[in-house]
């Protein structure tokens, strides 16, 4: 992803942070989506399918797999206000990975049933639509506080730092790394 569009992400999820009154850790990520008038759905869904965005006329639901780790719920949670503040333009909108085997949504957004043909996101979209979660989840400039003392990292850190904010150890190391914080040699 290029810096500059890096940044326009971290900005992006900063100022919505700042707008919803949710600059904390953890981050109240269903406060975060009650802002932008997105209701927050936890339902059946494939295991491999993490989350869901429907958008249909003023409607704008998100739908997580109650089956997967609160964590991994935040994150999908995140993941999807990032298709919503990233990628939405008019109109009805499905945001879903174009290689899950999910379909569309008849009748209501919140509905059973479903139809092809499935999401419209390109990889790029994923890979945006991720970088605007880290960013939501674990804003730089808390994590910037929350490390600013310290040189050596070890396993245990990592892991208090992603109890603290909510996130998976994966998550926090890869964020961590982005931000300059954490050597990319460290935790292979």
């Amino acid at each position: 992803m290029e810096t500059r569009f890096f940044l326009d992400v971290e900005g992006k999820a900063a100022n919505l942070l700042r707008q919803a009154d949710a600059l904390r850790a953890p981050v109240d990520v269903r406060k975060v989506a009650r802002h932008l008038d997105a209701q927050v759905h936890e339902q059946t869904l494939e295991d491999v399918v993490s989350g869901v965005l429907v958008i249909r006329g003023d409607e704008r639901h998100i739908m997580v797999n109650k089956a997967h780790h609160p964590n991994r719920q935040r994150f999908s949670i995140a993941h999807e206000l990032g298709h919503l503040v990233l990628h939405h333009k008019q109109g009805d909108n499905l945001f879903i990975d174009k290689h899950l085997s999910i379909y569309q949504r008849v009748g209501s957004a919140t509905s059973i049933a479903y139809q092809q043909p499935g999401s419209s996101t390109t990889p790029a979209d994923e890979r945006e639509a991720n970088q605007f979660a880290s960013a939501l989840l674990m804003p730089k400039e808390l994590l910037l506080f929350a490390t600013k003392d310290r040189d050596l990292w070890d396993e245990l850190d990592i892991a208090t730092l992603a109890s603290q904010f909510g996130v998976s150890e994966q998550a926090m190391t890869i964020r961590l790394r982005q931000l300059g914080i954490l050597d990319s040699e460290m935790f292979h």
